[in-house]
């Protein structure tokens, strides 16, 4: 039986891939929240949300190494002979990729990892246990609980620690494979706690599912990157020390770059709360999170390419950037539009149809806040672009930028008669007077052109001879 073109395209397709995963992580939250809702009692639901918060503190301990190591796999993949804390190696690169510095990256990884670990148990075992104990007393049973808490502590240190094989594939531009690994395991995680919520799991289904499934991801990561890496013998020593000397300076400062936007994100929704109330908040963040969501999949375009644009500029092959990013950057953009305009318009017509008395943010707001996320996303592609050069010039005025558009919108939220959705107000006004305008064109000179003649670029490559 032969599979028909078009199917054996879409099936070859990361962003497909990426698209289904995407999907398949909504859908997933939405269909265990009415399993929570209905397995778990109330104090029982309430821990559910203490150890997901205190589990997100691995993101922040990360401090930025993930992207950072992973854009300096992509230089190995391009053949890069030497690496360097800041900018490019003046080495000229081979051909070839570099495996023997693959390998010094991926040991180098493994280590940095290995340390993480540790501290995220350290940290977990000692602050979030002592955060569990404080209310422990009043879910349905104690000694149960404990044990969800030790379970998910396990859980999160595998998943930390395993995660560096998948991260690994991903950067050495085996996204496809790398994506198609995610969402195996991430169905089976899926199906697996839903089975012990409705089995009477309760705190323990959740974590007992994401430790299962993280030995898979190990697995079968792990085996795609030794096969990808078997033409070269694996070091007998790693000098890992003098790679993270190497990789700590920008490490260091992307963990800040991206740390500096969650914590404006979630000051936000605080702020909101604060003045307006939980229920204007729950509008909010429903309307944030849709954008967002929005953001997330347009960003698949540009996402799965950053590992082969990491080799390009490895090579000095600009002309191929420029070919490679043209089409993506507006099909990321005309997605984004595509998909903040169906929440705008169908949104509340779809809240209206499951009968559920949540709301979004009136219409005028979630203009003005796909606007500023239209802003956003286009700004993102360029930075990301940016870092790819290993120079994070953006980071000082993005994270002053983070802090005027907070202290505007302390402003906004205290005038009469102000509504939750001046929040939108404070980033959008910020962000426009530097970030929105001037970044697009500090990225578009890295390709020795300026933001108006890539654009021209573009549209003069695919104009009719």
């Amino acid at each position: 039986m032969t599979v028909h073109p078009i199917a054996r395209r879409l099936g070859n397709s990361t962003v497909v891939w990426s698209w289904a995963f995407n999907f398949l992580r909504l859908a997933s939250g939405l269909l265990l929240l009415p399993l929570l809702l209905r397995q778990l009692t109330k104090p029982d639901l309430g821990m559910y949300y203490v150890f997901l918060n205190l589990n997100a503190i691995v993101a922040v301990l990360d401090l930025g190494f993930s992207p950072t190591i992973g854009r300096f796999i992509s230089y190995a993949m391009g053949g890069a002979q030497k690496l360097s804390a800041q900018g490019l190696a003046s080495e000229a690169p081979h051909g070839e990729p570099n495996h023997g510095l693959l390998w010094e990256l991926l040991g180098t990884a493994r280590v940095f990892y290995g340390y993480l670990v540790l501290a995220t148990v350290l940290l977990l075992g000692t602050l979030g246990s002592f955060m569990v104990s404080r209310s422990v007393a009043e879910t349905s049973s104690p000694g149960f609980t404990w044990l969800a808490w030790s379970v998910s502590i396990a859980a999160i240190a595998a998943e930390t620690y395993f995660n560096v094989w998948n991260m690994f594939l991903r950067s050495m531009n085996q996204v496809l494979k790398a994506t198609r690994i995610y969402f195996l395991t991430y169905a089976i995680r899926f199906v697996l706690a839903c089975l012990f919520l409705l089995w009477g799991g309760g705190l323990l289904s959740l974590p007992a599912a994401s430790l299962m499934t993280s030995l898979l991801v190990w697995n079968l990561s792990r085996t795609a990157c030794l096969r990808a890496l078997s033409g070269s013998p694996r070091p007998a020593t790693v000098k890992w020390k003098e790679h993270f000397r190497t990789i700590w300076p920008n490490s260091w400062r992307l963990g800040l770059y991206f740390g500096g936007s969650y914590l404006s994100s979630n000051a936000n929704v605080l702020l909101c709360s604060d003045v307006f109330g939980l229920e204007a908040a729950g509008r909010y963040g429903l309307s944030l999170q849709v954008i967002s969501i929005a953001a997330g999949m347009a960003g698949v375009w540009t996402m799965v390419k950053w590992p082969f644009v990491g080799q390009l500029i490895t090579r000095q092959d600009i002309p191929a950037v420029r070919r490679l990013l043209w089409p993506r950057l507006w099909l990321q953009v005309g997605t984004f539009m595509c998909l903040a305009a169906a929440a705008i318009l169908a949104g509340p017509v779809l809240i209206r149809f499951i009968k559920s008395d949540k709301e979004f943010l009136p219409a005028a707001w979630m203009t003005l806040l796909a606007l500023n996320g239209l802003f956003e996303t286009h700004c993102s592609i360029w930075n990301t672009l940016i870092s790819m050069w290993n120079k994070l010039p953006m980071l000082w005025p993005t994270l002053a930028t983070n802090a005027v558009g907070l202290a505007l919108n302390f402003i906004f939220v205290r005038m009469p008669d102000a509504h939750p959705g001046v929040l939108v107000l404070g980033p959008l006004l910020a962000s426009a007077a530097l970030n929105y305008w001037f970044w697009p064109g500090y990225g578009a000179r890295t390709l020795n052109l300026s933001w108006f003649e890539f654009l021209r670029y573009g549209l003069a490559r695919n104009r009719p001879a």
